[in-house]
């Protein structure tokens, strides 16, 4: 990861909770749980943050799809 202080990223499937693609510090274990905190984090516009194992994870939700980016804190 080329950006000061992202540790990784992870892609979900909003409708299955489904990983479809992970880099660095991000786990294909981690889309069930951020699928379901995503419920109640992200706003009217899709944006959110929780934490996750000892950091922060910023989501943007789309129609299909899940974003989350990992930054240390």
């Amino acid at each position: 990861m080329d950006t000061p202080s992202v540790s990784g990223a992870i892609l979900i499937d909003v409708k299955s909770g489904l990983c479809l693609g992970v880099v660095g510090k991000a786990k294909e274990d981690d889309a069930p749980q951020l699928t379901v905190s995503s419920w109640q984090a992200c706003d009217i516009e899709g944006v959110g943050v929780v934490s996750l194992r000892g950091g922060r994870v910023m989501l943007r939700k789309g129609e299909n799809v899940l974003l989350g980016v990992f930054k240390d804190t």
